[in-house]
């Protein structure tokens, strides 16, 4: 047998016994052989052995705790073969079976059960499935809201996000929070912990928030400072080159000084603004830096007024020139956008941050208060069905291990003497209170522990993983000294914490793990990554050889997921096809497809790709994890189970007839609809009914013998549901049915057996109430997308090209991989949610201003958002390690170019290096493309890239690493370009046959100035296309239930329908009168039904009133006759309808053509000798001046065409009546 051979690092792992260790274990470093080998030499220790039972081992999944078990099982069994004798290794093995290797959920539910009788929890207690927990969720929460809803204070949290027409977004707030709480210890303090800010008055200074927001900003300042400088600089060198340009191209000394003069007449201005906007910039720094808030905002407020020109070089009046003005106009341009986000950072004075409290803290209390309720009345329902989930189990367990002030119980101590040693792998995938529950396991020293993870590699912050808790370990307990093992301490003294990395790869080639360390060590930070990406996190190529290995780099033309899709398969064609090798073991075979590996972020373009693949011939599997009730496998049983419960269900029904259990056909149920009798041709018979009657028709065939077989165990089954349990029904289904066996003999068979047996696990629990119970378990869990018991994953498939997500490849490598999909977009919905709530920085909300629209971020909520966005996009950048990390020999990455008409991501990246703002560059990307364009342009390989940045002297990265790029599109710069090959001499080209193509190709067509005119237009649209679209809310967050463009319309019905002479009889009246008059009117609109009931009550009276007393009522008054609502059409001169646009006149004939116009005069006066215009506007927010610009062209349309129906009369007046302002406005 021969003997591993261990790394020092590996062994000092193994071998240390000095007290507790933080193993950070890069990729492929073999953890899990050291986590293997270590638990072994415990076990057979000559000095110390330990009891292999006495071994707490907890893993992150149960695959991996089997597979943890079966490995120390396989070499205390060689062990045993080589000592023959040895009955301690025997016994150990047999120890080992009931050994404590599980995941963390499992350990505390097998702790419930031992010690239930220690807590307020039924001693049959069962785990919930997804699906009743979904339900007793939501019967918890609408008693909850219910209850919530008779406190004032929580209808005005409500009514920040639902204005009281739905409660959907507090309802989802209350659930929000109590998910965020239960993945920590003692969650009800934090409850008050998260309150204490708001309630402390004028604390603001003293927040965390306060400090978050000045730190960020800050940072941003020194970046921008930085970019203006660096344009300030070029900008210079410019401005020095074109000085001597311009004396060099003129002879004399007048002409030479009237040239240079003209030149510091056109950097004058760039000069001075970049220089004015680096020292505001400077000083911005210099306030963040020295945490001076009101100093800072008051320094900001004139710029964000607009009572200052902002930083940058926007709106100049003359443009950039030189060598350098891309680079230069880049620079300044994205040292705006910093600035812009400094004003949103320090957004509010002290004073404002102080009404935000005071208007805040009722909200969250209120908040608070109900999601302890909701805690409570969610415990109390569990408890009546005998449920727990899985927090439930972490929390209960936490409960018998500590006691309210966070001592260890008499239980706990009992407990934790009856282990040895405890360890933890992926402990970077571990949250506050899992950990907590690891420390009460623990020796009190916690001196026993040994705790191995990857920081680099912690994915799951969805699932609540916090990897601040591995990184205050990583950053605080000592190097493990010298690197080697410590010796057990003597006396019984406690151990002392160490802290060991293990970073030797031994799973990629050394060209792959040169490129995965060239791109990580220009974007993996602390404050990016959570680690800086030196010592200790550097991978160490672990398996060196002739292999080296290769890492590609692809830049596609676009972002779409087919183009990408097309380049990968076209890759992997031409890679098997010319046998490109990869390593198996010592030596080198041809590449296989089942070497490929595609890893996408999400699943969402998984079709994309396999389409793409398969059009190529190349046999593709998607490793996609199934909701195991989607499972194509699974749905014929529950289509059984729902017909045993019901069989009058033609759609299930159909379906376990046709499924495999009983091998009907399509054509079997057609002749079985067509035999079935009816009473009359109206009357539609069932599909049960049909099996009915051909079980009684006494026919003698081997059809019906079919269905009469089928009936005879369909009612057997039923029969046997009400008197048995669940889990014997299913098995009596599988065995009558052969339905296992035939799902062993498909495909996959073992995966698909074990699925079974998953979902009639889930049934055995869900449907303890009868099959009823089952089948609405069934329906609960389909809504809540999981049993709980997933479908097997899959891993790769031999002979296939994998497709997986990310997440998905945790664990798992491949010979080649590639990369792809790296323009989608970081998800970023974590910091736009109500309420934002972290474990250290407490909770921020968002509020309404008091009478208007729209909501506003508060301090609090704008420090929470930064916070996470940094923490997303640290996760994403241990993913995208994940994802690279993959790779064996064979690392390929797509990406993008992004260069569109008016953006050039190169540029950007390159502008930002190259003044030293790196950092700042990657905190703000939005993608893995982002990143890796960033990284490769400063590689020796980047030269492409570089010359698409504007060739930039961007300094070289010093790597060792070869990476091969490519830009897969012609969008170098001419000067870039390979020369064109030199053209063969043309011969003579004959003059006439010449004369004839110049005059047919110069025909133009006789009517092409009309082809920019309408035919018709109406008048509307053309004010419409001039003015900007204004985005409204919906009408159910308006606080009237009616957007502005609906109460417009609501009022010009109503002065449409309005008795003018009821209105005219007490124009004069007291104001009480006119009201009554007008909400007289109201009602005998509604009544007949000429204003919606609904709309007319919301109508404003007093804008009415103001109407009545207005100049524009009075002249309504004093006219001949009264036009309302006057539609017309009429043809008008082009020329008159383009002017009113705003364009360009047309020339020649054109000018004179005819256009119809169309349109609707709100009112017209008619009097004897001339006639007047009014129009009713209900636009808000304008004053005249902005309604004479906004409607002069329509009115005089109007007038035009109204003058030419009424002619000779002309229109003398055109007037706008503002409802809003209730003024007459002249145009």
């Amino acid at each position: 047998m021969s003997e591993t051979k261990w790394t020092p690092a590996q062994r000092a792992a193994i071998d240390d016994r000095g007290g507790a260790l933080l193993v950070s274990a890069a990729a492929g470093s073999g953890k899990t052989a050291v986590l293997t080998e270590r638990a072994v030499r415990l076990i057979t220790d000559p000095e110390h052995p330990v009891d292999a039972d006495r071994l707490l081992i907890v893993t992150f999944t149960n695959a991996a705790a089997a597979e943890l078990r079966a490995r120390i099982g396989q070499a205390l069994l060689r062990r045993s073969q080589a000592e023959p004798g040895s009955t301690a290794l025997r016994r150990q093995r047999m120890l080992l079976q009931r050994a404590p290797i599980c995941t963390i959920d499992a350990f505390c539910l097998d702790l419930l059960h031992k010690h239930f009788q220690a807590l307020d929890i039924p001693p049959d207690f069962t785990p919930a499935d997804p699906g009743s927990v979904e339900m007793l969720r939501n019967a918890a929460l609408s008693e909850t809201l219910e209850a919530a809803y008779q406190d004032a204070d929580f209808c005005a949290f409500a009514d920040l996000y639902g204005k009281g027409r739905t409660d959907k977004a507090a309802g989802e707030a209350v659930l929000q929070v109590y998910d965020f709480l239960r993945a920590l210890p003692d969650y009800d303090k934090k409850l008050d912990e998260m309150l204490a800010p708001w309630q402390d008055e004028n604390g603001f200074a003293r927040t965390c928030w306060h400090d978050i927001l000045m730190q960020e900003a800050a940072c941003s300042a020194r970046a921008a400072k930085e970019l203006l400088c660096a344009a300030l600089n070029d900008c210079g060198e410019d401005f020095v080159t074109a000085q001597s340009d311009a004396e060099a191209s003129k002879k004399t000394p007048a002409a030479k000084e009237k040239a240079v003069a003209a030149v510091n007449e056109k950097f004058a201005e760039p000069l001075e603004r970049l220089e004015n906007s680096a020292a505001l910039l400077g000083e911005v720094e210099r306030l963040a830096g020295a945490r001076e808030w009101t100093p800072l905002y008051d320094r900001l407020t004139p710029y964000v007024l607009g009572m200052e020109q902002a930083p940058g070089l926007k709106n100049m009046k003359k443009r950039l020139t030189g060598e350098h003005k891309d680079a230069v106009k880049t620079r300044a341009d994205e040292a705006a956008k910093l600035f812009e986000k400094i004003e949103d950072l320090i957004s509010c004075s002290l004073d404002e941050a102080e009404l935000d409290r005071r208007a805040a803290e009722p909200c969250l209390r209120a908040l608070f208060a109900a999601v302890r309720d909701f805690d409570a009345r969610f415990a109390a329902r569990k408890r009546e069905r005998r449920l727990l989930e899985f927090s439930d189990f972490e929390h209960l367990a936490l409960r018998l291990l500590r006691d309210a002030d966070g001592q260890p119980t008499e239980l706990c101590q009992g407990i934790r003497q009856g282990y040895a040693a405890v360890m933890v792998d992926e402990y970077q995938d571990t949250n506050a209170l899992q950990d907590a529950l690891y420390r009460c396991l623990a020796s009190p020293a916690g001196d026993d522990l040994f705790l191995v993870g990857d920081l680099k590699q912690s994915i799951y912050r969805f699932r609540q993983a916090d990897p601040s808790i591995f990184r205050e370990k990583l950053e605080s307990w000592p190097l493990l000294p010298g690197g080697e093992a410590r010796p057990r301490p003597e006396d019984g003294r406690p151990g002392e914490n160490a802290m060991l990395a293990l970073d030797a790869n031994f799973r990629s080639a050394p060209q792959v793990v040169a490129g995965i360390n060239f791109i990580f060590e220009q974007l993996m930070t602390p404050a990016l990554g959570d680690t800086a990406y030196g010592d200790g996190q550097r991978l160490v190529c672990g398996a060196p050889g002739a292999y080296e290995g290769s890492v590609e780099a692809h830049f596609l033309p676009d972002d779409a997921a087919e183009t990408d899709a097309k380049y990968i398969a076209d890759r992997i064609e031409a890679m098997v096809a010319s046998g490109e090798p990869v390593r198996d073991g010592g030596t080198t075979r041809p590449v296989q497809y089942e070497d490929c590996c595609v890893l996408l972020a999400a699943r969402g373009d998984f079709p994309a790709y396999a389409e793409a693949l398969t059009a190529r011939g190349i046999p593709v599997y998607a490793d996609a994890r199934e909701n195991l009730l989607d499972a194509p496998h699974i749905r014929p049983l529950i289509a059984l189970l729902r017909v045993i419960d019901n069989p009058a269900q033609d759609i299930y029904l159909a379906a376990a007839m046709l499924g495999p259990m009983f091998g009907f056909t399509d054509d079997d149920l057609v002749r079985l609809r067509a035999g079935a009798q009816t009473p009359d041709q109206h009357t539609r018979i069932s599909l049960y009914g049909a099996v009915l009657q051909a079980v009684q028709s006494g026919a003698e065939d081997d059809f019906t013998r079919r269905v009469q077989a089928f009936y005879r165990r369909l009612t057997a089954l039923r029969r046997m549901a009400r008197s048995v349990p669940v889990e014997e029904l299913l098995e009596e289904i599988f065995v009558s049915t052969g339905y296992l066996a035939a799902l062993g003999a498909m495909e996959n068979g073992q995966r698909r057996r074990e699925d079974a047996r998953r979902f009639a696990s889930f049934c055995a629990g869900a449907g303890a109430g009868g099959i009823s119970a089952l089948v609405r378990a069934i329906d609960a869990a389909t809504l809540a997308g999981s049993t709980g018991q997933e479908a097997a994953p899959g891993g790769a498939r031999p002979g296939c090209v994998t497709i997986m997500t990310i997440h998905r490849s945790k664990g798992l490598q491949f010979p080649v991989v590639f990369v792809a999909d790296t323009a989608r977009q970081f998800n970023a919905a974590d910091t736009r949610q109500p309420v934002l709530l972290h474990r250290v920085c407490g909770a921020g909300l968002r509020l309404r201003p008091e009478g208007g629209e729209g909501a506003y971020k508060t301090a609090a909520y704008t420090a929470l958002s930064t916070v996470h966005a940094a923490e997303m996009r640290s996760e994403q950048m241990r993913l995208l390690y994940v994802a690279l990390t993959r790779a064996q020999d064979k690392l390929i990455l797509t990406a993008p170019l992004g260069i569109g008409r008016t953006s050039n991501p190169f540029a950007k990246a390159a502008a930002f290096l190259a003044a030293g703002a790196g950092e700042t560059l990657n905190a703000q990307a939005g993608s893995f493309a982002d990143w890796l364009r960033a990284a490769l342009l400063v590689h020796p390989n980047g030269g492409p890239l570089r010359r698409l940045a504007g060739n930039l002297e961007l300094p070289f990265a010093d790597t060792g690493s070869t990476i091969a790029l490519t830009v897969q599109a012609d969008v170098l710069p001419p000067e870039e370009a390979p020369a064109e090959a030199e053209e063969p001499p043309r011969p003579e080209a004959d003059p006439a046959l010449v004369e004839t193509l110049r005059q047919g190709f110069g025909w133009r067509y006789p009517a092409a100035a009309l082809a920019d005119i309408p035919a018709k237009v109406s008048v509307t649209s053309l004010v419409h296309a001039a003015e900007q679209t204004t985005l409204e809310r919906p009408g159910f967050l308006s606080k009237d239930g009616l957007t502005a463009a609906e109460m417009g319309t609501a009022l010009h019905a109503f002065l449409e329908h309005a008795d003018f002479g009821a209105l005219t009889a007490v124009r004069d009246a007291e104001d009480d009168a006119v009201l009554a008059a007008v909400r007289a009117e109201r009602e005998r609109q509604a009544a007949a039904q000429l204003t919606l009931p609904a709309i007319a009550g919301k109508l404003d009276v007093y804008k009415i009133l103001r109407f009545v007393r207005s100049e524009a009522f009075r002249r309504i008054c004093g006219a001949e006759d009264v036009l309302r609502e006057l539609a017309f059409i009429t043809s008008l001169p082009a020329a008159e309808v383009m002017a009113a646009q705003g364009r360009a006149l047309p020339d020649d004939p054109a000018a004179d053509a005819g256009v119809l116009v169309q349109g609707i005069a709100d009112i017209v006066l008619v009097y004897p000798d001339h006639l007047e215009l009014l129009d009713y506007k209900t636009d808000r927010r304008k004053t005249p001046a902005d309604f004479v610009r906004a409607y002069r062209a329509q009115l005089e349309l109007y007038a035009k065409a109204i003058e030419k129906r009424f002619a000779p009369r002309r229109v003398t007046y055109k007037g706008i009546y503002a409802l809003e302002l209730g003024e007459l406005i002249e145009v």
